[in-house]
């Protein structure tokens, strides 16, 4: 296995001569894992040899056999190896399918190696379909689980990844730190093919700053290396990224020469593939001169004819036979492959939804028991102590209004009792557990001195009891939105509607305020977030509308 590796890493040439020694050593010791690792490295170098068709062919005739097993790591990486292959020829939510495959994989075992590779592959997904903020945020992920791996490799394509979204976000400088570090690390692990990517990725950025003489320096850099390790695809690129720079610098002669050497080198990737096709049929015309021949033949005598007719028939139908059969088996692989890609997907919502579920259930228990514990702990402290204080003041006969400090310890403790009381009652007010939602928003309004803020409460077909869960969830994200405008809005007036009917519940809550800037919140507003993740977990919708001066609309719907 190591002679493989090491012939993939410095001689690739010699990557098919060791794998066929490797590949029956590992059938015959049945290691699943090392057979799968062999067959990724030789559909690597296949895919980087610019035969797509055959990396394909290897990498599905393995994960058909991997499959039968039960998960295991190399299964995720080939699983990522193939979504590479199609994401390059555009077809994007297959290399999608495989890309959640490979993710469900590393769940399973915990693979912090595996799963950063995965989130950077479904971050470049989320990246070409537009889709930046997600993007970045799972190239952080990935970067993180790099970390904690300690992959430097694996490192260095999460900080390029990184850096490619700086780029888009026309911030280059930020983008060249990143793409620096991920060139470091790709030295350090000594993957050539990597190093030349990146290197051709910073003469890029070099270009974008107008820096032509580092560009030159970067791009130059990877045609040594690329030509070292016989990467045609990047000296071609690097061909006519050049020619690009010597025309911006109006070296319009180097920059002819640049571009002859791509288009040759273009021509002769092509030729490459058309020598092929011509082999191929030159094949299939000697074998027609030989039929020809044997048919000559055969028409010496009548029965040679209807033997060569019966043969040719046979043939026909054998044929006929054995393209049915692949289509059939075409079709059946495609549909378990699209039920397997389906109950994949299913288990990692599933277990996303469980995650949501528990968080929301762990928090709302510990509200109750912190509630509990105020109201029968604390608060029947504060109410023994008011009953002892005052009958202390009775039996020593102290008049309050001679003794001011009795009168504001009375006070105090009365205070405190009260205080206590509506903090307990916020955690999980009463009248939710008893009476429901709506007498739960009633009883929320009338704590808030209506002489500041005017709230005026609409409630419509809300007459029997919802799912407690739900009730609780839309009691939080009222209660939410209220302590928003109270703290930030310097609203008025504020309006509250519930409407309950057979599709489900719909609440608006519009406020009179100063409104906000809806992007910088969504960015940065913790509240507004718990709000969005605890509806999103009932599979609702929340929708906000607001600018600064014009106050805030927040409608919120669940179906039923």
């Amino acid at each position: 296995m190591k002679a493989v590796e090491n012939a993939y890493d410095h001689h690739p040439d010699s990557l098919e001569y060791y794998a066929n020694d490797a590949l029956p050593l590992a059938r015959q010791l049945n290691d699943i894992n090392a057979e799968t690792r062999i067959q990724r490295l030789r559909g690597a170098k296949t895919y980087l040899n610019g035969d797509f068709d055959k990396s394909v062919e290897i990498y599905l005739a393995m994960i058909k056999k991997g499959e039968k097993y039960p998960p295991y790591t190399e299964l995720g990486s080939i699983y990522y190896e193939l979504s590479g292959v199609y994401g390059k020829n555009n077809y994007p939510e297959v290399a999608r399918g495989y890309i959640f495959k490979g993710i469900a994989v590393g769940q399973v075992l915990n693979d912090d190696k595996l799963l950063a590779d995965g989130y950077n592959r479904i971050g470049v997904y989320y990246e070409r379909m537009g889709n930046k903020d997600s993007a970045f945020y799972c190239y952080q992920q990935a970067l993180i689980s790099n970390q904690k791996a300690g992959e430097l490799l694996g490192e260095s394509y999460s900080l390029e990844n990184i850096a490619g979204i700086y780029s888009q976000q026309h911030q280059p400088d930020k983008a060249l730190d990143y793409q620096k570090k991920a060139l470091a690390y790709r030295r350090k692990s000594g993957d050539n093919y990597s190093v030349a990517v990146a290197t051709i990725n910073i003469a890029e950025t070099f270009d974008s700053l107008k820096q032509y003489d580092s560009a030159i320096y970067y791009a130059r850099a990877t045609i040594q290396l690329a030509r070292s390790i016989g990467f045609k695809d990047v000296i071609r690129y690097s061909y006519g990224f050049l020619s690009g720079i010597y025309e911006n610098k109006k070296d319009y002669k180097t920059a002819l020469t640049y571009h002859q050497m791509y288009t040759k080198l273009d021509d002769s990737i092509f030729d490459d593939t058309k020598s092929k096709q011509i082999a191929e049929l030159n094949t299939k015309y000697e074998t027609a001169q030989k039929e020809e021949k044997i048919r000559a033949l055969d028409q010496q005598t009548t029965i040679q004819q209807l033997q060569l007719k019966q043969r040719n028939f046979l043939l026909v139908i054998a044929l006929g036979i054995l393209i049915m059969g692949a289509i059939i088996t075409y079709l059946v692989y495609n549909r378990r492959k699209l039920k397997e890609q389906t109950r994949l997907q299913s288990a990692i919502n599933k277990q996303q939804e469980i995650a949501a579920r528990d968080v929301i259930q762990a928090e709302e228990r510990e509200r109750r028991r912190i509630a509990a514990d105020l109201h029968d702990g604390v608060g029947q402290m504060l109410s023994a102590a008011l009953m002892n204080i005052n009958s202390l003041f009775d039996k020593l006969k102290v008049n309050k209004e001679k003794e001011p400090l009795a009168d504001k310890t009375l006070a105090l403790l009365t205070d405190s009792y009260d205080e206590l009381r509506l903090i307990s009652h916020q955690m999980i007010p009463n009248a939710l557990i008893k009476a429901g939602l709506s007498s739960a928003i009633k009883e929320l309004i009338t704590h808030i001195d209506q002489s500041k803020l005017a709230i005026s409460l609409e409630i419509i077909g809300l007459n029997k009891r919802m799912d407690e869960e739900i009730e609780t969830v839309l009691y939080r994200v009222i209660q939410e939105a209220i302590n928003n405008v109270i703290k930030h809005a310097k609203a008025s007036k504020l309006h509250i509607q519930l409407v309950k009917d057979t599709d489900g519940i719909t609440i608006t809550i519009e406020d009179n305020g100063v409104g906000f800037d809806l992007k910088k919140i969504k960015k940065d507003g913790i509240g507004l977030k718990n709000m969005l993740s605890r509806i999103d977990f009932h599979h609702g919708t929340i929708d906000v509308d607001s600018k600064p001066g014009r106050g805030t609309l927040i409608a919120i719907y669940i179906p039923a």
